[in-house]
């Protein structure tokens, strides 16, 4: 009767286990990715590489596959010299470009656009799995001036070009150039100020690393 019990709770509880593996099966939700969605982290440097401290952004970019082209999207925040992301204007400042010029600013950037995915690299290249994005951004950035605390922004435009190595249908790595060009402004301090009068012109390029995940 021992035996024959043991083997009840045996089958009992093999039964009900099934049955919870079954349950969690049944409603866990399935994973199909389209790959259509693309999640891109941008680290990019100053080009020249003795100084290439002196301008540094971090990207983040997301991506919408259509029939043609990529929707493109982009948030960037980059910190630079003073004189390596613009040229002083001493009436929008309120400073000399000798006192300011290696001081470290803050820009920050939000851009939509559209890119193409090509695969010209490929023909060049000895390696498989090669492909290049291009892409251009109507942008808007906002510049802090740390000194006089006022506020710049206005539109812009950003290129970026990627080269990347597919290393699965998820991920893909390789280099990337951005070219970010805006022209902020601040508010009026008084009523002759002229709009060039409190304007700057911020353009930088960097060059770095891109990290893609297709989902």
């Amino acid at each position: 009767i021992y035996k024959f019990t043991a083997f009840f709770f045996f089958l009992f509880f093999f039964q009900f286990h099934c049955k919870a593996e079954e349950l969690i099966l049944n409603n866990d939700p399935s994973f199909n990715p389209t790959f259509q969605n693309r999640y891109s982290f941008l680290f990019g440097l100053n080009p020249n590489i003795n100084r290439a401290a002196d301008i540094s952004n971090l990207t983040f970019s997301y991506g919408k596959e259509m029939e043609h082209f990529w929707i493109d999207s982009n948030f960037s925040i980059t910190r630079g010299l003073f004189r390596k992301i613009t040229t002083n204007n001493a009436a929008a400042t309120g400073r000399s470009q000798n006192e300011q010029q290696d001081e470290q600013k803050l820009l920050t950037t939000f851009g939509i656009g559209v890119g193409r995915i090509t695969q010209y690299a490929q023909s060049l290249l000895p390696f498989k799995d090669m492909h290049e994005l291009m892409a251009a951004n109507l942008t808007y950035s906002f510049y802090r001036d740390s000194n006089t605390s006022k506020f710049f922004y206005g539109p812009g435009l950003l290129a970026k070009c990627s080269l990347y190595k597919k290393f699965s249908d998820y991920f893909s790595a390789g280099a990337q150039f951005t070219y970010n060009l805006s022209v902020v402004k601040r508010a009026q301090d008084n009523d002759t100020e002229t709009s060039s009068s409190r304007s700057l012109t911020m353009s930088y390029l960097t060059i770095g690393l891109d990290l893609s995940f297709y989902l």
